[in-house]
């Protein structure tokens, strides 16, 4: 897999969920890590609608993907005075930034996640933000409490990760500043997030396909969930607008139903490939275990024998990581009902809806072939 080095164009990220947030007067807005992700996808949608946009991340991040019409200063979360540079006169902070890896020492993330927002949250109180959109993630669920239906935003909390306990600490800390009435705070809960751009997480289910001649799949009956980002951030811009938002918390995901085969065998006939289906009902927790000890012997081998991953086949094992490996143990449901019943219209309400442009935008900047 190759970085691609084309000039990404500019889209269109408009939203049946976003009409209602065209600004009455040009607000300014926040956001921060401007040059990742969701946060380029979140620019791009603010200066499409008329805000004014300060962008920020830290110094040295690649800006491949930064709207030139946003107002780029570098800052970090953990420097209070290059934070009083960015929030200076904002409106809006819109706040994806954090350290998002399954591998990330606990300490780490802790320093980003949690202590990072509280410098943020410090700043935006002392110069009068009126409002913070905070990413947190649908993994501080106990989705192992879960038998029938989907978890809404009152469902049983137990993160099975060192970065979801962190997001969690990130959403507790959040909402006392707004309990205090320091800061209104609206959380957002993204399922896995999919879409052009996104190299982690999700992309490395297409990452490893993509290097296969065939997906041979178990059939594995847990189902998994997804949400395209133009989703995020279409609902992120959203619920800033609406004053009975404040104060809440919104599971952000689309109304896809799959399982884990199913969703492999999707991504591998978008990308052309034959998928076989083993014809036999995998137990997810024996595979889950299985995963999760492949994943071990690949991260070890990765540290000491690094020039066996160039080989084809082998190299696939490099996405593989132990916490998402344990993610098939378990079927992931969760309830988008209270983000519908504020108003918001799902862009991409199906991943089979939003996928094909994704791998599209893998082949167009050479990630895949």
């Amino acid at each position: 897999m190759k970085q691609g080095k084309k000039k990404e164009r500019k889209s269109s990220s408009g939203s049946e969920g976003t009409k209602a947030s065209e600004p009455s007067k040009k607000l300014k807005c926040l956001v921060t890590g401007a040059c990742g992700f969701s946060g380029s996808h979140m620019v791009d949608l603010l200066i499409e609608k008329g805000y004014e946009v300060v962008a920020t991340d830290r110094e040295n991040t690649p800006r491949r993907w930064l709207n030139p019409y946003a107002n780029f200063i570098p800052s970090d979360l953990l420097d209070k005075s290059s934070l009083e540079k960015v929030v200076k006169n904002c409106d809006i902070i819109f706040h994806p930034a954090a350290i998002f890896s399954y591998s990330a020492p606990l300490e780490d993330l802790i320093k980003v996640n949690v202590v990072g927002t509280k410098n943020l949250l410090d700043v935006a109180v002392a110069n009068g933000v009126k409002r913070i959109v905070i990413w947190s993630t649908a993994g501080v669920y106990d989705v192992s409490k879960l038998k029938d239906g989907a978890i809404d935003e009152n469902g049983p909390i137990g993160p099975s990760n060192n970065y979801e306990y962190s997001k969690l600490k990130q959403e507790e800390l959040a909402m006392e500043y707004h309990i205090a009435g320091k800061i209104e705070v609206v959380i957002l809960r993204p399922a896995p997030i999919y879409g052009p751009r996104n190299l982690y997480g999700f992309a490395n289910i297409v990452f490893s396909l993509a290097q296969l001649p065939a997906a041979i799949v178990p059939i594995i009956d847990n189902k998994s969930v997804s949400v395209h980002v133009k989703d995020v951030c279409g609902s992120a811009l959203f619920l800033s607008q609406k004053e009975e938002a404040k104060g809440e918390i919104f599971n952000v995901v689309d109304d896809s139903d799959y399982t884990y085969t199913d969703i492999n065998i999707l991504i591998a006939k978008m990308l052309g490939k034959p998928a076989v289906k083993i014809p036999v009902r995998a137990n997810p927790k024996r595979i889950s275990k299985l995963l999760t000890l492949v994943a071990k012997i690949s991260s070890f081998s990765q540290k000491n024998f690094p020039l066996i991953f160039e080989l084809p086949l082998i190299s696939i094992l490099k996405y593989l990581e132990e916490d998402t490996a344990r993610y098939t143990a378990y079927s992931y449901r969760f309830s988008n009902k209270k983000l519908k019943s504020f108003g918001y219209k799902l862009i991409y309400p199906d991943l089979k809806d939003g996928l094909p442009e994704t791998i599209q935008w893998y082949r167009e900047y050479g990630y895949i072939k």
